[in-house]
This record gives structure tokens, C-alpha cells and sequence, in this order.
């Protein structure tokens, strides 16, 4: 019994430095992402397409510039390819060789694309560590639950969020309440944080909201963002959906983040129970609802989701 605790303890230890380790790589990485966006943000850069990334948006230069600068600083610092696969927005799952239980690290080089490109300065670069506590097999499905260290860096302000798994999450290095005092309002929910580039899709989302629920709309357009911003207390909910469905490749870290700081999720068209279920990938894609406590969230699933129920678009099944 002795010996089988030692063990427990080992592993346990063993796992907490492993992730004190990535969430230093990371932090490096962001940097490196962050220094290649300001230096090549002129006019010409930040309107340059070039292509379009395996998620299906247009990749502009200033994101490729971004992957490059993070990818490098990762094989410095993670001490090679061989020990970590690298999945992002824009270049996909970078192939690091036969290699099967190291870390999958989570990228988007630049969320917030479109802001960028027109010249809105709230874009960030979100990167997420996932199968340090539970190794994963390659066959296996990564999930939200299998998210154990998040990090979300906004370019052009000094804001920087980050969560560890069970530890906690952080804004410029101080701990983030759980329980967050909501702002004095008639409305239940003083500020609604939307991620939505569809306007029609944007006007069911909004169909059965009134003044008398939400007394102010902010649509943020950077999905990570949100995130940190719903955790922070400066968002009442979040909303993050599409006609299609998010693709979840965008929100592991920025999720991680709110989790750890007390904030409850579901998934709009309530086909998962427990968003922790929720499968990371290119082709995975679900709509997430999310608010300071599991009271609002409940009431704001009360309020929206009948819009969707009513017609068959974007709907309860799909």
C-alpha cells in the first residue's frame, strides 16, 4: 500500500512540474507571436492574404508570421519536435514523426483575424496544452476536459490570462475571483458578450433578449477574448456561435481560463451535458453558452434557445 502511494505522489509531482514547465514554454511562445505581429503590423502586412488556413478562414501574413514565430520558440524551448505535436489554425497537425503520449500543444497565431486586418486593436494569440495529466493515445479524442494549461495574450495591451487545471486562472498574475460581484442593473445581465460574424444568425441569437435581460451587447470579435473576458467579471455571459456551429479548435484555452475561474458553460443546442466532453478539432464544432454562475446561465439558455427551436436553422439536433 506503502509503495503504491509513494507512486501517486511521484506521478502527481512529476505532472505539476511538467506543467509548470509548458505553461513557461508557452509564455515564451506567446511572446515570440506577439513581437512578430507588432513589428510586421503595417497597412500592407495586416490586409495581405496569402491563403487559407486548414480551419477554413483566410489566412493573412501577419498569421502566418505569428505560427512561424510561436512554432520556432516551442522546438527551442520543448527540446524538439519529437516531444510535443503542434496543432494550429493555419498549418494544421504538424507532423513531428512516430511519436504517440506527448503534450498537444493548441494554437491560433491570431484570434481576432478580421479585427486585425481593418485596424481594431483587440485581437490575441491563444495557445492551450492538452494530455499532460492524462496522456492521450493518438487514437483518442482530445477534449476540453483533457485542457490543462490555457494562455491568452492580447496584442496590443498588456493583458495577459492564463489557467493551470485545478490550479487556477490569472490575469497579469493575479488570481481571478471565483465568485464575481455582478454589476447593479434592472437587467439580469448587465453586459452580454457575443462572438458572431453572421449578422443573421446574430439577430436569432438576440430575437427573445430585452432590455429588461441584457442592458448592454458587446460583440468582441475575438472568440479568446471573450473568454478571459467573462472570467474576468467584465462579461455577465458569453455567447460563442456560428450558423454551423464554433469550431472548438478556438476555444480550449480561453475556456480553460473562465472554467477555472468558477464560470459555467453548456452547449447551446444542448446535445452534450458536460462541455468537458466536448472533442478539439477541425471537425469538431459546437455553439457555447457561458455566464458567471449556473443560475444566469440557466436563464439565459431559458431565453435564447427557443429562437432556435421555432426553426430548423442552427437548432436544438444539428
Amino acid at each position: 500500500m506503502g509503495s503504491k502511494l509513494e507512486q501517486a505522489k511521484l506521478i502527481l509531482m512529476k505532472t505539476r512540474l511538467e506543467t509548470s514547465r509548458w505553461l513557461t514554454i508557452l509564455r515564451r511562445a506567446v511572446s515570440a507571436g506577439r513581437r512578430a505581429i507588432r513589428s510586421n503590423y503595417s497597412f500592407q502586412r495586416r490586409m495581405k492574404i496569402i491563403g487559407r488556413g486548414v480551419g477554413g478562414d483566410l489566412t493573412l501574413s501577419i498569421d502566418r508570421i505569428s505560427e512561424e514565430a510561436i512554432y520556432n520558440s516551442i522546438l527551442r524551448n520543448a527540446g524538439g519536435k519529437d516531444k510535443f505535436i503542434f496543432l494550429s489554425e493555419e498549418a494544421g497537425e504538424i507532423p513531428n514523426g512516430d511519436i504517440s503520449h506527448v503534450p498537444v500543444v493548441i494554437c491560433d497565431p491570431l484570434d481576432g483575424s478580421h479585427n486585425a486586418q481593418i485596424g481594431i486593436p483587440l485581437f490575441s494569440i491563444s495557445l492551450a496544452v492538452v494530455g499532460i495529466q492524462r496522456r492521450i493515445n493518438p487514437t483518442q479524442a482530445r477534449k476540453f476536459g483533457d485542457v490543462d494549461v490555457g494562455i491568452v495574450q492580447s496584442i496590443f495591451t498588456d493583458d495577459e490570462f492564463l489557467a493551470i487545471r485545478n490550479v487556477g486562472s490569472f490575469h497579469n498574475g493575479s488570481r481571478l475571483s471565483r465568485t464575481v460581484k455582478v454589476s447593479a442593473s434592472t437587467s439580469t445581465f448587465h453586459t452580454l458578450g457575443v462572438e458572431c460574424g453572421d449578422i443573421d444568425y446574430l439577430k436569432r441569437l438576440e430575437k427573445n433578449l430585452t432590455k429588461s435581460d441584457v442592458y448592454k451587447v458587446r460583440v468582441i470579435g475575438s472568440a479568446a477574448l471573450g473568454f478571459c473576458f467573462l472570467a474576468s467579471g467584465s462579461l455577465s455571459a458569453f455567447v460563442f456561435a456560428q450558423p454551423e456551429k464554433a469550431r472548438t479548435i478556438d476555444s480550449p484555452a480561453g475556456y480553460l481560463i473562465a472554467r477555472e475561474a468558477g464560470r459555467a458553460f453548456a452547449d447551446l443546442d444542448g446535445v452534450l451535458s458536460d462541455l468537458e466532453e466536448a472533442e478539439i478539432g477541425f471537425h469538431s464544432r459546437i455553439n457555447i453558452v457561458g455566464a458567471q454562475n449556473k443560475k444566469m446561465l440557466s436563464r439565459l439558455l431559458e431565453i435564447i434557445r427557443p429562437s432556435f427551436e421555432d426553426s430548423g436553422r442552427g437548432g436544438r439536433g444539428r
